[in-house]
């Protein structure tokens, strides 16, 4: 995984575990990636985003607070899936004793 994925998936892991995160921090995010994968990343910063302008109405709303980290956590997750396509398979490695 490069540095511009695990920034963004560091940033979702930290809201996913229940921390912030402010437009000033996103806004220093950059990702470049392969047609797929960088649909997932953009479809989490713009999640982030949403996520980042929306404190103050999560912070009296419990239930969208908890809504609006679920959709994180679905961007999380299609971006591991993403990536675990793109991986080679692991080689099978044969020992003789």
């Amino acid at each position: 995984m490069h540095r511009y994925q695990k920034e963004i998936v560091g940033v979702l892991t930290r809201v996913l575990n229940g921390g912030e995160v402010w437009l000033a921090e996103l806004a220093e995010l950059s990702f470049v990636a392969e047609s797929e994968l960088r649909a997932a990343l953009i479809e989490a910063h713009v999640s982030l985003l949403e996520f980042a302008c929306h404190r103050d109405w999560r912070s009296r709303d419990a239930t969208a607070d908890r809504a609006m980290r679920a959709e994180l956590e679905t961007c999380l997750e299609r971006i591991a899936e993403v990536c675990d396509r793109a991986s080679p398979a692991p080689r099978s490695t044969v020992s003789i004793h």
